[in-house]
Parts: structure tokens; sequence; C-alpha cells
């Protein structure tokens, strides 16, 4: 659904009310709906399964919701040192965008490498593999 946030809010209200206009019912809260990884991790979302899944067929050893550094912000996963962070409302909302600007400078500053992933880089799979490889492997 990346990119039609705006657009699906100007049309129907909200995207609540444009998820319940598809035929879908809507989460009450964002994030409500929690997804099981295959590891059995606790997802906040399919994205975020996908990541885990993906992390867990590679048998790379994981965790989630990690702390940064002198924050109240967690990061969706670590991998030795490594922050991982599905940003997949990027340009949709303004306070997400701050929350993204703030991460990335406590990784700076904490000298922890941030690994950012986008809708695009989930579909198709082959771009997970490209960034998180590339990525992990650096």
């Amino acid at each position: 659904m990346y990119g039609i946030y705006k657009t699906a809010r100007y049309l129907f209200g909200n995207w609540n009310n444009a998820v319940k206009a598809s035929g879908f019912k809507p989460n009450p809260v964002m994030f409500s709906e929690k997804q099981i990884a295959n590891d059995g991790h606790i997802c906040d979302s399919v994205a975020e399964k996908i990541i885990d899944n993906w992390l867990s067929a590679r048998k790379i050893i994981h965790q989630r919701n990690v702390a940064y550094p002198e924050s109240p912000y967690t990061a969706d996963f670590a991998i030795n040192g490594k922050l991982i962070e599905f940003f997949g409302l990027a340009g949709e909302m303004k306070n997400y965008d701050n929350i993204i600007l703030e991460k990335r400078k406590i990784s700076t500053k904490s000298k922890i490498p941030l690994i950012e992933i986008y809708p695009r880089d989930l579909f198709p799979i082959k771009n997970l593999n490209r960034v998180l490889s590339k990525q992990l492997l650096a």
C-alpha cells in the first residue's frame, strides 16, 4: 500500500475508512494485529514477519525490539551490533518521518550501523536479499 496513504485519507477521510471500503477489517490501533514469525518472534506487521522469516531461514541470529541508546525508541531488529528498521510509512506521515530522522541521528551519534528497509525492498524478495545480504556482510 506504499504511496497511497495520503490519497486514501483524502478520498475516504482516514486510512481505516479506505480499508473498510475495500472489504477488509481495519486495525483499531496502528500495529495492533501482531504476527508470529516462524521462529516464534512476535512482529508488529506482516512486513516485519517477512524480514524475521528471511533472517531465520538463513539461520541469522537476531533480536527483536532492541532499544536505541539513551532514547525511548526501539529498533525492529538487531544483528551483531547493527540495527535494522522497517520504515513502512516513510513519506506518509510527518511525525513518522521525524522519528526516522531521530533514529538516524541516534545511530550516527552512537556509531551503531542502521540498516533501513522500505516497502520497495520487500517485493520481489530478491530486493530484500540484495539489501540485507549487502549490508549485513559490510
